[in-house]
């Protein structure tokens, strides 16, 4: 494994030739920007394609980036990355690489499934959310997260490389990606939420769930419902008994707190705990906490029955997790939200709302909307220039 650091200006020039060639020769690799950091590190595979892990418990003895779906399948299987090359700056064996994968031939053939997508209309969405309020009514769930799927076309002249760095620009406090892999596609995204972080002996998780369009007001001056508190009181309480359930100690609990995303405000819970419990047995953990009640619901088997029951499309990767697997001793998996795959005639943004017995249908509906123009904002924003054409993108 090849492996560059020491950032400038030029390594950007640099890293951004680097992401071109792999978009436009197929080749996979993930590019990502972690929370509160402005490096850039970017991870390509360019011998072999990215192993399929047979289970998450495949985790443990994993080293690469992984991307695993919302419910595993043969058709959306986890998908590990194990890098032959991991660019963080610019080296003149940078340069030599770029040069060797501008040669790469081997993932050309590789096409990209169809997309079989459905998109919900106004009406289909508020009778999803009557039939899962009806099973929290009836006690066969508390809570569940309903999704849907907007496709935006008409934004064939996207720079898919200007939009991560936009992306990053925008959201510094997310975990900012652009992925393409065989079989996964090519995804953009910038989540809010960790799932797991393991550094130097301690392990953090989030609870966030619970959403408000900041606007004009400064956070200090937002206010939560009931509905909203109860919300999160459920995400908190779930993780609460899964670090139990592991045996999880010196256990540090911070909040709930408003936490910002661009223009949207949620409530945040943040749990810092000694690593030891959890990092023999990675695998085990992040399956007993994904899906979580925050992308799910609660209880998590009936939640995701009722999930793949009311819902009339798959969700793929969105709501899964992905991240770097013990890269330099670190690992940081977050839960895939605020995402998009891109398509040959534009996007497909993938977004949820919380469900409880006292949602309103038409608030939910305006809450996914709103999510959506997170990431739409700036697709919206990025000049054409230099445009990439999305038919070099297929996997």
């Amino acid at each position: 494994m090849i492996t560059s650091d020491s950032f400038d200006i030029q390594d950007i020039k640099i890293q951004n030739k680097l992401l071109h060639v792999c978009l436009e020769r197929r080749i996979p690799f993930v590019s990502y920007q972690k929370p509160g950091e402005t490096g850039i590190t970017t991870l390509v595979q360019h011998t072999a394609a990215p192993r399929k892990l047979k289970s998450i418990l495949d985790l443990d003895a994993a080293a690469g980036f992984v991307v695993a779906p919302f419910y595993g399948s043969e058709a959306f299987p986890a998908m590990l990355l194990e890098p032959d090359f991991i660019c963080n700056g610019a080296l003149p064996v940078v340069d030599a690489i770029v040069e060797k994968l501008q040669d790469c031939n081997a993932f050309l053939g590789i096409k990209a499934k169809a997309d079989d997508i459905h998109e919900a209309t106004a009406a289909e969405f508020t009778a999803q959310v009557e039939a899962i309020r009806t099973k929290i009514k009836d006690g066969v769930i508390s809570k569940a997260v309903l999704s849907r799927i907007k496709v935006e076309e008409g934004v064939e002249g996207i720079n898919l490389v200007g939009l991560f760095d936009t992306l990053c620009r925008s959201y510094p406090n997310a975990f900012v990606y652009i992925l393409q892999m065989p079989g996964v596609g090519c995804w953009i995204g910038a989540s809010p939420e960790p799932l797991v972080l393991i550094e130097d002996g301690r392990a953090k998780t989030t609870s966030i769930a619970g959403t408000q369009v900041l606007g004009d007001r400064p956070v200090s001056d937002i206010t939560w419902k009931e509905k909203e508190m109860d919300e999160q009181a459920i995400v908190t309480g779930y993780i609460d008994e899964v670090l139990g359930n592991f045996g999880a100690t010196n256990v540090v609990k911070t909040g709930p707190a408003s936490y910002q995303a661009g223009n949207l405000v949620h409530l945040k819970t943040q749990f810092d705990f000694d690593s030891a419990a959890i990092s023999p047995v990675l695998g085990q953990f992040v399956d007993a906490l994904q899906p979580t009640p925050s992308v799910c619901g609660l209880p998590k088997v009936e939640a995701k029955d009722v999930v793949l029951t009311v819902e009339k499309h798959n969700r793929e990767y969105y709501s899964g997790f992905l991240g770097p697997v013990n890269i330099d001793s670190r690992t940081a998996l977050f839960v895939n939200l605020r995402c998009m795959k891109v398509l040959p005639e534009g996007f497909a943004f993938f977004i949820g709302a919380g469900i409880t017995e006292g949602s309103i249908p038409g608030r939910e509906w305006e809450e996914t909307s709103h999510k959506m123009m997170t990431l739409l904002s700036v697709v919206n924003g990025v000049k054409t220039t230099n445009a990439y054409e999305f038919s070099k993108t297929g996997n």
